[in-house]
């Protein structure tokens, strides 16, 4: 774990501000807040701020305009190795949204919004369209254990109410039971993250805990996709395990 007071707040600011632009929440050619903002929400000084804004702009993504502000210059296009994990659909969701396990969920948010331009592309949307977005945090015992973030396209999804997961339905089955959407394939992505202070903030852990940032894409019969999920897992909390036969595996030793 990566505590707080290790790493200088500029550059806490910066990684925080650094994913947003990758999530979409700042697009490319969008004004971030003013510095008076940014200062007022992350609780620092304009020097603090002025420094992760300088170390941003060296990196590339923003830059700044005498009399407009800072301008986001470019989208994140970085491919992260991807980690398979391979096994059967239905027991991946079982385990997955814990149905053996005393855990609780609160919907945040269910309304039509802009997403993040990797999922506007996923989905094949223009970007900036209102997509279905739901947000919800599950627990343990009272412990926060994950943040998720559900998209698809109003069309499909739009049914979908705060109500609709009560008291701990998990995705997949509203997709099945709720907007009749035939489910036949799952690609998934699994990456090492570090959390920053927003992630922090709703999960309760602090700064630069580690996290594990799982992307669902969810494909139905026609092999179109219909909803892709963002789960952000606690690292002390999840583990990844999978069974992988070598015995057709002639190298194997």
């Amino acid at each position: 774990m990566i505590n707080s007071s290790v790493m200088p707040q500029y550059q806490q600011v910066a990684t925080t501000l650094r994913r947003r632009i990758a999530n979409g929440e700042y697009l490319e050619g969008d004004i971030i807040p003013p510095s008076s903002e940014l200062e007022n929400f992350f609780s620092v000084s304009n020097i603090t701020i002025r420094k992760a804004l300088a170390l941003l702009s060296n990196e590339g993504w923003v830059r700044s305009r005498r009399g407009v502000g800072t301008i986001v210059t470019r989208a994140p296009s970085s491919q992260p190795l991807k980690i398979a994990v391979s096994g059967n659909f239905t027991e991946w969701v079982d385990s997955a949204s814990g149905k053996s396990l005393p855990i609780k969920q609160t919907v945040l948010e269910c309304a039509l919004k802009p997403a993040p331009s990797r999922v506007s592309n996923i989905l094949e949307c223009a970007l900036g369209d209102a997509l279905w977005t739901m947000q919800r945090i599950r627990r343990i015992a009272g412990n926060i254990i994950s943040y998720h973030v559900n998209f698809g396209r109003p069309e499909v999804l739009g049914t979908i109410k705060k109500s609709t997961m009560v008291p701990n339905r998990n995705f997949v089955d509203v997709l099945r039971g709720e907007c009749g959407v035939n489910l036949m394939r799952m690609d998934q992505t699994v990456e090492a993250m570090a959390a920053d202070r927003d992630l922090a903030a709703l999960l309760e852990v602090e700064f630069g805990t580690p996290l594990f940032f799982v992307e669902n894409i969810y494909l139905d019969g026609a092999d179109t996709v219909v909803a892709v999920s963002h789960l952000y897992l606690r690292g002390d909390h999840y583990a990844y395990q999978t069974s992988i036969s070598l015995e057709d595996d002639a190298h194997a030793r």
